[in-house]
């Protein structure tokens, strides 16, 4: 009898010390997915932020607001990190293009479609809706690794932002489900610097390899310098955030 009390005694010591193992492997794992959802420590952070990232689009050439177009469908822009420093003159003092980054989000920008057979330019969707104030560090280092820039964030965020969401984080909150759901490839560089007769169609397939969901008219790709220069690649979706066709909507 004794034996059996023993040996009852040890079993359910091992259960509850299993059954603790498995709470707390649970907890751990969760405050993991938590902390890597908030933080993104995988990417680089400058040592310290800029402070006057403030957007003011009259003070800027070409920029003007329409509050006035409908929001039709949505796009979202990634744009080709060594395109975009290639250009620059100040490229060795921007913190985008000091490290390797490949593609990065340029914006989620909401749009209307071709009215009749008016024309249809860039002034035609929505932009600059609400003039706010600079948003709060903290979102800034929390998306960082999506935008790594100060200036884009908040610029994107009025030019674009403001003429749908109401707060700057639900706004890099709809770009993050987003972006998160689109797998990129990694042989971005490799068809660039190949031989392939059509990097636009080579960089297409690449997508659609990784990413079953899509089909080619969903991918928007904008290649310059005679079809040598990958610029951005656009996605578009519906107003439920459901991916559609891009090229009707241009």
């Amino acid at each position: 009898m004794t034996n059996n009390r023993l040996r009852c005694l040890i079993i359910s010591i091992s259960i509850g010390l299993i059954v603790l193992f498995i709470v707390g492997a649970i907890i751990y794992l969760a405050r993991q997915s938590e902390r890597k959802t908030i933080d993104y420590d995988a990417c680089p952070r400058p040592t310290q932020f800029a402070t006057d990232y403030d957007f003011d689009y009259t003070k800027k050439n070409n920029e003007y607001r329409n509050t006035n177009s409908s929001i039709d469908y949505f796009r979202l822009s990634l744009s080709w990190s060594p395109t975009f420093c290639k250009a620059q003159a100040n490229a060795k003092n921007l913190f985008q293009c000091q490290h390797s980054f490949g593609f990065i989000v340029h914006g989620l920008w909401p749009s209307t479609f071709k009215k009749g057979s008016s024309l249809h330019s860039h002034n035609s969707h929505p932009r600059n809706c609400r003039d706010e104030k600079p948003m709060p560090i903290e979102i800034i280092r929390k998306y960082f690794c999506m935008m790594p820039s100060e200036n884009l964030m908040q610029g994107e965020w009025e030019k674009h932002g403001t003429c749908y969401w109401g707060k700057p984080e639900e706004y890099f909150e709809q770009i993050k489900s987003l972006h998160s759901k689109i797998n990129m490839p990694n042989d971005i560089h490799e068809i660039l610097n190949g031989e392939s007769s059509s990097k636009r169609a080579s960089i297409r397939q690449s997508f659609l390899k990784l990413n079953p969901e899509l089909k080619s008219e969903h991918i928007d790709i904008n290649i310059g310098n005679k079809g040598k220069t990958l610029k951005e690649i656009g996605f578009c979706y519906d107003r439920s955030f459901n991916h559609i066709a891009c090229n009707q909507n241009m």
